[in-house]
């Protein structure tokens, strides 16, 4: 049984609740205020659960599971959250993971060579009855068009005050889901064409085949991914090195109430 919720149902039963007062790699999909970025979803479905992002050691690129909130984790951790005790006077927010394929390219600073097509995490939060986040946004777009998998979106993040993950959906094309691989291939073959005719150093050079190694198109293990920290290496990184609550930048990322009811913006938060 997984510690999170699979579905837009999970999403509905947050929503409706009376709120209280991850570690790995950060791949998580930033976009800054008015930048617009194209993402293809591999998945239908969020891994859907209550969340803090919290600032560690002056880096706010942590986030943990609420180990109270989240039922099956509280009961396997003893039903106590350190992060809820370090920051009293904030709360967790609830969010939806989609897996998408970032299909803006860009070029490395140093010898301006193309990076495309990575595999990331789409973390939508859910916000409030009062103003909705992009997690309600994406439950009716999956309403819309019958499925979220093999869309293709331009999506735009309008301002600062809205979601990092951006909030204002273009769709560009529909995918047939059984067609994903085929339009994989054929995408990535003329990116590797394009990308190593401009690289002079062999070692440089990509395949199709490591580019689907690396960033394989295809729904994230979410058990694999979002992995909660065991219950004791929370309360160690909270015990003396606890941060101030008032050290969170103005963003809320972890969220006080009316946050939760603004839809969990971050602000100036950098994710």
């Amino acid at each position: 049984m997984s510690w999170f919720s699979t579905g837009y149902e999970s999403a509905q039963e947050a929503y409706n609740e009376t709120p209280k007062s991850s570690s790995g790699k950060n791949d998580r999909v930033y976009l800054k205020a008015d930048q617009t970025r194209r993402f293809l979803f591999l998945d239908d479905d969020p891994a859907a659960f209550w969340e803090h992002q919290f600032q560690y050691d002056g880096k706010w690129t942590n986030w943990e599971p609420c180990h109270e909130r989240n039922k099956h984790l509280a009961r396997l951790s003893g039903g106590s959250c350190p992060i809820c005790k370090a920051y009293d006077d904030r709360w967790p927010y609830f969010v939806g993971c989609h897996t998408v394929i970032e299909m803006t390219p860009w070029f490395t600073k140093k010898d301006h060579i193309e990076m495309n097509f990575s595999r990331r995490i789409f973390a939508a939060k859910l916000g409030g009855k009062d103003k909705p986040g992009v997690l309600k946004k994406l439950e009716k777009l999956k309403s819309k068009h019958g499925r979220l998998r093999g869309l293709i979106f331009d999506i735009e993040r309008p301002g600062k005050k809205t979601e990092v993950c951006g909030s204002d959906f273009d769709l560009i094309e529909k995918i047939d889901p059984g067609e994903i691989q085929a339009y994989s291939m054929e995408q990535l073959k003329s990116y590797v064409e394009r990308r190593n005719k401009a690289v002079e150093d062999d070692k440089k050079k990509v395949s199709v085949e490591k580019l689907l190694e690396w960033s394989p198109w295809e729904p994230f293990n979410w058990e694999e991914k979002i992995k909660p920290r065991d219950i004791s290496e929370i309360r160690a990184m909270f015990g003396k090195n606890a941060p101030s609550q008032e050290s969170n930048g103005g963003g809320g990322s972890t969220g006080t109430k009316d946050d939760f009811k603004d839809g969990g913006v971050d602000d100036d938060i950098p994710y």
